[in-house]
């Protein structure tokens, strides 16, 4: 079972403005390649996968794709000695997601959002999944200008941070 801290990610989306376009994307912990599929009314694959092992933390970079752009790009830190051995082997085997991983081995997680943030040209988070098998930090950043193309989001001139 997955836990979830609902009013700490409310009160991060409401100190700074946050779109509400934004907020459903970054507020998301279920996979977000569905998520964004319905949000582009087209297919959004996991491509570009690259996963190197550095000084005993795996890291693991992906993009979101659809036919014709990048819409989104991950990057995961594994570090072993936070995970068991059979999740660090199944990143490293790279046949299974990382949500895929914690649905094969049955993980009793639970994510906690660490930053959000935005500006004139993308938005992006930090997480956390944590559990007593399985340790992954996240970071997603996810381009404006193909939501603001589709209307997903509005074109924020001048926001700066």
């Amino acid at each position: 079972m997955e836990e979830l801290d609902f009013q700490g990610l409310l009160d991060k989306f409401g100190q700074d403005g946050f779109q509400k376009g934004e907020q459903v994307i970054l507020g998301n912990f279920g996979t977000n390649q569905t998520l964004l599929s319905l949000i582009f009314q087209k297919p959004v694959n996991v491509k570009n996968i690259k996963v190197e092992e550095v000084h005993g933390v795996i890291i693991r970079g992906v993009d979101l794709v659809t036919d014709e752009q990048v819409v989104g790009h991950a990057i995961t830190r594994v570090p072993g000695n936070r995970n068991s051995t059979k999740v660090w082997d199944a990143v490293l085997d790279r046949q299974l997601g990382l949500g895929q991983i914690i649905v094969t081995y049955n993980l009793p997680t639970k994510r906690i959002l660490g930053d959000v943030g935005h500006d004139d040209h993308a938005f992006w988070r930090t997480y956390t999944i944590e559990g007593e098998d399985v340790f992954f930090e996240i970071s997603e950043t996810y381009p404006r200008k193909p939501f603001e193309e589709i209307g997903w989001i509005h074109k924020e001139e001048g926001n700066g941070e």
